[in-house]
């Protein structure tokens, strides 16, 4: 596979941002079979979650082939669509946005709708809902919701093991957290540690929790103390700061979006049948609850936990065949 074409991208929404992130971001652009700059494709916009580089370009073992690869050899074998896979960068200063607008931490889903619109005018794609999908893991799988109950742009959501249920997902880390923003010495004592590294899971899980609590916070210039559910010295917890958290969870949030999910030519979820961050028990509750108020969609468990999983974006992905036909995805133009 070809290396993948990176567009340099300058945010409008993200200039002046709240966390003073740069709002110049790469797009990574990966060309699927027979591009040739003539045809035109569908798009596959691809969130990476908490954490992880904006890029599908890396192997996540010393074994194997990059995500990038395993996906463009599904489509040469036409088990995928042909498309082109679009990956944004909307990493923070606290290493994850969740692809929403945050009054905290910034303006990342209007980011999206300008990647989408740059793509459009850069490349040769189908530029309709209908030919757009949206896909991601874990933070990119609840991104990938979002998207789905909110934004016009896509007809197809792909979410592999997303946040939701954040009861099951969230609040069995705090303890965790407490404990390792209190051993660094404060939670300004552990953000000074971010370039420093190596990071241990500890480290990750505590950074995490701390960005959510940004990107779910309703107040600018709020400090990453103030925005967590529990008050970080003493453990005492805050009903009212966990209940804003919980107007983000897609398990309370569907119900209210119940017309966009239904208009969805593909909904489809899958998780670890043992996830690490008990994300199976969220996945179980979103799904109880699209069956509840009769929203099509497919689900999906599968073996293993939360880490290790890059294989299973090949089998979420062939489920485009769907809606874009098992035949090659692209028309003269």
């Amino acid at each position: 596979m070809s290396e993948p074409l990176v567009l340099d991208h300058t945010s409008r929404c993200l200039r002046d941002n709240p966390l003073g992130d740069p709002h110049r971001r790469r797009i990574e652009v990966h060309l699927p079979p027979g591009y040739d700059g003539v045809r035109r494709f569908p798009t596959v916009y691809w969130l990476p979650g908490f954490g992880a580089h904006p890029s599908l370009t890396h192997r996540p073992l010393a074994f194997g082939a990059s995500v990038a690869d395993r996906l463009h050899r599904a489509m040469s074998q036409g088990r995928i669509p042909p498309a082109l896979l679009v990956v944004p960068d909307a990493t923070t200063a606290y290493g994850g946005s969740q692809y929403i607008d945050s009054a905290a931490s910034g303006r990342y889903a209007e980011h999206l709708t300008e990647v989408v619109t740059e793509v459009d005018r850069r490349l040769r794609t189908l530029p309709d809902p209908a030919w757009r999908a949206v896909g991601g893991k874990s933070s990119g799988g609840y991104g990938a919701l979002v998207a789905g109950m909110t934004s016009p742009l896509f007809s197809a959501v792909v979410a592999c093991s997303p946040d939701a249920g954040f009861e099951h997902c969230y609040l069995p880390l705090l303890p965790g957290t407490l404990d390792t923003v209190r051993a660094a010495g404060g939670i300004d004592a552990l953000l000074a540690r971010r370039d420093s590294g190596p990071h241990d899971v500890p480290f990750m899980v505590a950074m995490s929790i701390i960005a959510m609590g940004m990107c779910y916070a309703d107040t600018p210039g709020i400090t990453p103390a103030d925005a967590l559910p529990c008050d970080p010295v003493t453990g005492r917890f805050r009903d009212d700061v966990w209940q804003r958290w919980l107007t983000h969870d897609p398990v309370r949030t569907a119900a209210a979006h119940t017309g966009p999910l239904r208009a969805l030519s593909l909904l489809h979820l899958t998780v670890g049948e043992r996830d690490d961050y008990g994300m199976h028990w969220g996945a179980r509750a979103l799904h109880a609850t699209l069956d509840a108020a009769a929203v099509p969609h497919t689900y999906r468990e599968h073996e293993g936990g939360h880490h290790g999983i890059e294989h299973v974006f090949t089998d979420a992905l062939s489920r485009l065949r769907q809606v874009w036909g098992s035949e090659r995805a692209a028309c003269a133009g």
